[in-house]
């Protein structure tokens, strides 16, 4: 056993010292780099895979973090076909933001001592350590036999690699103490953590929603858009932000994989042919779509004319009791077994009810690298007209973003590759990013419009300020008529009926805490702010806010007990500590990739 931990030294100690900040929340940090790759991307130093601000960082380094990732992956499920791109980029990813750690815990004179290491590893022994079964007694970790070890002269472990671990490890350890030292919690901030989640509110409410009170668009002119305009400047003020195209050049199986695929299948169609009630349990073994869980059946019948193309050309002839052939989507192989056939008496549709089996079908190699290379030749295309027309040509679909800020796009793929989000706000206009791998394929941006932080021009805002002034119409018909609504029940209206009269909605939220979440109305959480402060069994003013205009009657207002919160503030205030403390540490990574130079020299040893 020690004889294996011995022999994996080496790339345990690597990955270590790659991963202990990803409690942090930081697994794909770099740096400002031409994310189109090709300027960049040119051949470099030999053995490199980047440079960053001017440091090396070798290739041998990146492929062991990128093994690490796979054989981690491959732990919990097999490697999808075209998965490695994606897994590269994070492993790149990490081992650039790995070295722009070790450049600042250098910069600040952040080391370790002779004694700050054997401490370390004493009293604080590395992950890897406590997990391998060398140092295990019946599944846990035993410190007494991992003292023993270690005070072992004759001890085969190679101790001295440990301590190259922990000196890497230590100067990243105290980077990270200076950086989060910042973050404090005070009594108050965890009795108002404690009240956001605990004081509660039952409410019933009547809510008069903007949407059910009309105005004529037609009637809204540029004098009044510019009137609105000028009286509200904090509305259309705003951070830089930017607007992008996107393309998706797909990864699809090719002919060689679906044959491959229905020679698998045609043995399970041939048993269903001569067996159609085992057709469920095949179902629940074989098929991959959510229906498996019940035999494959679809919940009712279904209109024969919503089903997709090739479904309805397969099916027009199978009858109930049989068997289809094996059908072709575009990602998939599907069987079906027709249970009914009949005309809906109502709506005079043909209906169907069926049980399905599907099994997806993955690209394999030659299909992954025609369709990378496809993705190249329209790169190209895109360079020289735009990214719009040559989507048009390739047949590939488009999407146009609405303007947002770095950060804020709520783009899984920017959250992944942060990265392509920075190129976004600092390369060209009109710059075309290379391919970014996702599971179904590569992505592909074009930059189209960039504005800068401030007042947003009334000529670029002109709609969002129309839709604006139409709302503050609609919220001011809303709120007279809750104040009417208000008078009516002060004059012994009952709810519903004075709710119905005046164009409103009742209904009743319960749990309603300073998080602001009330029933199904919305959250507003400065609405409820100022319910906190109302007295209870009354109903109150008219409140407007994001709901629109609303009257609430307070039934219960429940305030957390004393002995409660004692028994809860230091919890509290260690998870008010904790989140700070990856707020401001994410913040100052984000802040330091911000500003770092990036050479990338992926492109001598693979295709990206």
């Amino acid at each position: 056993m020690m004889q294996g931990l011995r022999d994996n030294m080496k790339i345990i100690i690597w990955i270590t010292a790659i991963v202990f900040l990803v409690g942090f929340g930081i697994l794909e940090l770099g740096g400002v780099m031409d994310f189109r790759g090709a300027g960049n991307s040119a051949a470099g130093p030999t053995g490199l895979i980047a440079e960053v601000n001017g440091k090396p960082v070798r290739y041998e380094i990146f492929q062991q973090t990128y093994a690490q990732m796979l054989d981690q992956l491959r732990q919990t499920r097999e490697l999808r076909e075209g998965e490695d791109a994606y897994i590269r980029e994070q492993a790149w990813q990490q081992v650039v933001r790995n070295s722009l750690l070790e450049q600042e815990a250098k910069k600040r004179g952040i080391s370790s001592s002779p004694e700050e290491i054997k401490s370390a590893i004493r009293y604080s022994p590395p992950q890897f350590v406590v997990q391998s079964q060398a140092f295990s007694t019946n599944g846990q970790f035993d410190y007494r036999k991992y003292l023993a070890e270690l005070d072992n002269p004759n001890s085969q472990v190679p101790w001295a690699q440990v301590e190259a671990l922990v000196a890497s490890q230590l100067p990243l350890q105290k980077l990270q103490e200076q950086v989060i030292a910042g973050a404090k919690v005070s009594d108050g901030d965890v009795r108002d953590r404690f009240l956001l989640q605990n004081e509660r509110l039952t409410l019933t409410y009547i809510r008069f929603a903007p949407d059910s009170f009309p105005v004529d668009t037609l009637k809204v002119g540029g004098a009044d858009i510019e009137s609105y305009y000028k009286g509200h400047p904090d509305e259309f003020t705003g951070p830089e932000e930017a607007k992008v195209q996107v393309a998706l050049v797909p990864r699809l199986p090719d002919e060689s994989d679906f044959s491959a695929a229905r020679e698998r299948l045609r043995p399970i169609l041939d048993e269903l042919k001569a067996v159609p009630d085992s057709f469920e349990a095949r179902a629940r073994v074989y098929s991959d779509i959510s229906s498996n869980v019940r035999g494959g059946a679809l919940p009712g019948p279904t209109p024969f004319d919503e089903l997709r193309p090739v479904f309805r050309t397969g099916l027009a002839n199978v009858a109930p009791g049989q068997i289809s052939e094996i059908l072709q989507e575009e990602r998939s192989l599907h069987i079906f077994r027709v249970d009914s056939r009949q005309v809906d008496p109502v709506r005079k549709r043909d209906m169907i009810l069926y049980h399905e089996i599907a099994i997806r079908v993955q690209p394999g190699p030659n299909a992954s690298r025609a369709a990378l290379e496809k993705g190249k030749e329209f790169i190209k295309e895109a360079e020289k007209s735009e990214l719009t027309a040559a989507a048009t040509k390739y047949g590939y679909r488009t999407v146009e973003s609405a303007y947002f800020a770095a950060g804020k796009s709520q783009n899984e793929v920017f959250q992944r590759f942060p990265d392509l989000e920075t190129w976004v706000f600092t390369a060209k206009l009109g710059s075309v990013s290379r391919t970014v791998p996702s599971e179904t394929g590569w992505y592909v941006y074009q930059i189209l419009d960039r504005r800068k932080a401030g007042v947003r021009p009334l000529e670029q805002v002109s709609a969002d300020v129309k839709k604006a002034v139409v709302r503050s119409l609609q919220m001011q018909r809303a709120t007279a008529a809750a104040e009417q609504a208000r008078a009516a029940i002060a004059a012994g209206g009952k709810e519903g009926d004075v709710a119905t009269r005046f164009n409103g909605t009742t209904g009743r939220a319960d749990g309603v805490t300073r998080n602001g979440f009330i029933g199904t109305i919305g959250q507003d959480p400065k609405l409820v702010g100022q319910l906190m402060s109302l007295p209870a069994a009354a109903w109150t003013p008219v409140l407007t806010g994001r709901p629109g205009a609303v009257l609430f009657r307070i039934d219960g207002h429940q305030l957390p007990d004393e002995v409660e919160f004692q028994k809860m503030a230091s919890q509290i205030r260690d998870n008010l500590l904790a989140e700070r403390r990856q707020v401001l540490f994410v913040e100052w990574m984000e802040s330091l990739r911000r500003t770092a130079k990036v050479k990338d020299y992926r492109e001598n040893y693979f295709d990206i």
